[in-house]
């Protein structure tokens, strides 16, 4: 078999990237909508000088590496792990708190208006949109309805709404919490932190002697640490921010920080 040898390698894009368990390989998180990839390796150095303080030689003394990128897309399992967490996912066994921004149409005054969900607790108010979507005239829940006050009983999707201020064609809004089998959440707790592991990305790119030929490369970092430190802009154009440090394998020969792997696949 011929020998394969490679220098000069054309980047066409970042596949995926993926933090496997330091324990059995097993993935712990990935994404697969890296942009603007890049890593940073620097070098503390120290310096001898002389009795004037002019430098006569400089020594290296530690290597760190670091990894950045944004993924183009919010992602769940990316924002769990900087929370040093997993993603939650309900079931009919074990469902999930959610709140909700409800807004319901009156088209009877005198009669009672529906909720989507059953509200786990009896709602305390309820407003009268404005024409802009601002909140309007507040209501109260009392024991009966009356010019000031609704009626909601804890555990009924029903409301019986006050008997003057909301006419036809009102929006009525209600905050509430329900319980739902369909949903996902994560959680930012303070004792949590993300948890080291293996992190590869997959890079897809070329030979530049051979531009017919796919290649994919491997960037390994066998002792990699997710960063818990991060901003998102909640924008259509706004991309999530990744940051992994790389540490050495310290109990390595050769306490390798990162490696690149192109093979030949064919």
């Amino acid at each position: 078999m011929a020998v394969f040898d490679m220098n000069n390698f054309i980047i066409d894009r970042v596949l995926r990237g993926m933090m496997l368990s330091q324990a059995d390989d097993t993935v712990l998180w990935s994404v697969n909508q890296i942009t603007n990839p890049a890593l940073n390796c620097s070098t503390e150095t120290q310096d001898a000088v002389d009795m004037l303080g002019t430098p006569v030689a400089t020594f290296d003394r530690a290597k760190t590496v670091e990894f950045s990128g944004e993924n183009a897309l919010f992602d769940l399992g990316l924002y769990a792990a900087q929370a040093g967490t997993t993603k939650e996912i309900a079931t009919a066994e074990k469902k999930i708190t959610a709140p909700i921004f409800e807004e319901i149409e009156v088209t009877d005054p005198s009669a009672k208006i529906t909720l989507k969900f059953t509200p786990l607790a009896q709602i305390k108010e309820i407003h009268v949109l404005n024409g802009d979507s601002t909140l309007g005239t507040r209501f109260s829940n009392g024991a009966e309805a009356n010019e000031t006050s609704f009626v909601h009983t804890a555990s009924s999707k029903e409301i019986t709404l006050p008997t003057a201020g909301v006419k036809k064609g009102d929006i009525i809004f209600v905050h509430y919490d329900y319980e739902s089998e369909a949903a996902v959440a994560v959680s930012n707790s303070a004792q949590n932190f993300p948890t080291a592991g293996k992190f590869i990305m997959e890079v897809l790119g070329y030979d530049v002697c051979d531009q017919t030929t796919k290649v994919h490369a491997y960037l390994v970092m066998e002792n990699a640490k997710l960063k818990g430190d991060y901003d998102l802009n909640f924008t259509t154009e706004g991309t999530h921010p990744l940051s992994i440090a790389c540490n050495q394998a310290y109990c390595s020969k050769d306490r390798r920080l990162v490696r690149l792997v192109i093979p030949k696949e064919d």
